[in-house]
């Protein structure tokens, strides 16, 4: 069975974003009144737009996480309670949470409140950034690295158990007690992927994949890859043979 899954980038809208740039620092009240009443608009089209996917036929909405002008999901987590309010089978995540951005621990406990927000729909998806974006704020990029990889450990200690204890290069604590804990029993978890040691990684961990910006050909390598692993790591649930061959489906 091939579901169906919307990812979405939610634009800048430049026009709207020159109404108060232009006003420079301490932006008149006129000012601000006319930015609301264009923006506010602007936020609930794509709120309908989203939302709208379920009506479509598709199974999941996956938005994205984009900083420093590009997008405007900085936090796209507040969006999905909103989405959810509006839909009642779609699923939804974040493809993904940038994790050298965030504290880890508490990123758990966020996505906790998120899975009972959304009725137990949250799909928890994770990436580890661009280096662009690094950049401009002065992060290395095998810092923001090494941050995801940490994240990622506490991450998944976190979702299995309430209280976890971690010790490692970013993040040290005995004993937090992470509330509240997700509804869901065993919450999906994805990563973005471009390479085939990053989707052997995915394999291991039991996460789904997704990826872009490549020829086919090296999609191919990827997936063939994290098919491979996920077998040897034995997190399948059920294939299905197509001309091609086995498609293999982690846990």
């Amino acid at each position: 069975m091939i579901k169906s899954w919307a990812f979405e980038f939610f634009f800048v809208s430049r026009e709207i974003e020159n109404i108060i740039m232009s006003a420079g620092g301490n932006p008149s009240e006129a000012a601000c009144a006319n930015y609301a009443s264009k923006i506010i608009p602007y936020f609930n089209a794509y709120l309908d737009l989203w939302s709208s996917a379920e009506r479509l036929g598709f199974d999941g909405l996956l938005l994205s996480e984009h900083h420093f002008g590009g997008g405007y999901s900085p936090s796209p987590n507040i969006l999905l309670p909103l989405i959810a309010a509006r839909t009642n089978t779609l699923r939804l995540g974040v493809m993904g949470m940038v994790l050298p951005y965030h504290n880890a621990w508490r990123l758990v406990e966020e996505v906790g409140m998120l899975d009972i927000l959304t009725g137990g729909r949250l799909e928890v998806g994770t990436a580890a950034g661009i280096p662009g974006e690094f950049q401009k704020i002065g992060l290395p990029t095998a810092e923001a690295r090494a941050r995801n990889d940490e994240a990622l450990q506490i991450l998944d200690a976190g979702l299995k158990n309430p209280v976890i204890s971690h010790h490692g290069q970013f993040w040290n604590f005995d004993d937090l007690a992470l509330v509240p804990r997700p509804i869901q029993a065993n919450i999906p978890v994805w990563t973005t992927v471009i390479s085939v040691e990053s989707a052997r990684k995915a394999a291991r961990r039991g996460a789904k994949i997704a990826t872009g910006f490549l020829p086919n050909e090296q999609v191919k390598e990827v997936f063939d890859a994290y098919n491979e692993e996920a077998a040897k790591a034995g997190n399948l649930t059920w294939c299905w043979k197509s001309g091609q061959g086995v498609k293999l489906i982690p846990t």
